[in-house]
């Protein structure tokens, strides 16, 4: 018996900025109604008006993590860490685990360069990795898309004029 293995181009994965969660939540709803799969990935700030992780309220975490499952309709794995380069962030869906990797009691995405590393660790170019971070610092939200190459072609066709990458 011969297995066939459908392949629809090489993985990889996309960062696609917003300024406004409203325009982040509508991009996730048009990538969410497609059939294919993807999966979905969100960094974003908590906020740069003196909010610290000591200050944080009890079931903050909770609150949140509750609130970007429903937007990712999806169970996934949620962290809120700091970072001195760019204050309180948060990270939700696969790529969680990489900016919460312990390192010395620290999240790797706690340490100064860590953001940096995980990106170019993904194989974002160095260039498209200063541009994120710098608008990641500046408060936009980071989507991470990861898919395959021809699925990429299709959603970036139905998102339209929402992204320009």
């Amino acid at each position: 018996m011969k297995s066939r293995v459908n392949t629809t181009g090489k993985r990889i994965i996309i960062i696609v900025d917003f300024q406004h969660l409203q325009m982040l939540r509508k991009a996730i709803r048009e990538i969410l109604s497609s059939k294919d799969t993807f999966q979905l990935s969100i960094l974003g700030q908590l906020g740069n008006d003196g909010f610290f992780l000591d200050k944080m309220e009890v079931g903050l975490e909770r609150e949140l993590k509750t609130y970007w499952n429903g937007v990712l309709e999806t169970k996934t794995d949620f962290g809120i860490f700091g970072n001195p380069e760019f204050g309180t962030l948060f990270v939700t869906g696969p790529v969680a685990s990489q900016f919460l990797k312990d390192i010395s009691g620290e999240p790797l995405g706690a340490i100064s360069a860590g953001p940096y590393g995980i990106l170019r660790g993904m194989g974002i170019l160095e260039e498209e990795v200063n541009s994120h971070l710098k608008l990641l610092k500046e408060g936009h939200y980071l989507l991470f898309i990861r898919t395959y190459t021809q699925h990429w072609k299709l959603i970036k066709k139905q998102l339209g004029k929402l992204i320009l990458v």
